[in-house]
């Protein structure tokens, strides 16, 4: 099952090729849409202030090989131990955030690249 499960992995990472550049990283694949996600990993930038922490990073949504679209992230957290890290993107409205939900594979990679860490408690991340 593993090996299945790397081997078509493999083959969606060959297929969506074409559509994404060297420096784009995959980093989930959301079933319910048939989407992989693709880190823009050179738009990585920290945005913190001394109220909270924050990055904005850029992902391309890529079905079947094709890109959909590219969709701005901002991730922010302020400086509490009890505040959870949420999120706003260029789709939204900008009227709220949303909490950031795990497993987030985009939000996991930007935080690794960082060098920040997290923990995930409640079903949230802190």
């Amino acid at each position: 099952m593993r090996q299945l499960i790397f081997t078509l992995m493999f083959v969606v990472m060959l297929t969506s090729a074409n559509t994404c550049a060297a420096q784009d990283v995959w980093v989930d694949h959301w079933n319910y849409e048939n989407i992989d996600i693709y880190a823009m990993d050179d738009t990585l930038r920290d945005t913190s202030s001394s109220e909270y922490l924050s990055f904005e990073v850029s992902a391309k949504f890529v079905k079947n090989g094709q890109l959909q679209q590219v969709v701005n992230w901002e991730f922010l957290k302020y400086k509490s131990k009890r505040d959870m890290w949420r999120y706003e993107t260029s789709t939204m409205d900008g009227s709220h955030t949303t909490v950031v939900i795990p497993k987030n594979g985009l939000f996991e990679f930007c935080m690794n690249k960082l060098g920040w860490s997290y923990q995930i408690k409640d079903n949230h991340y802190y």
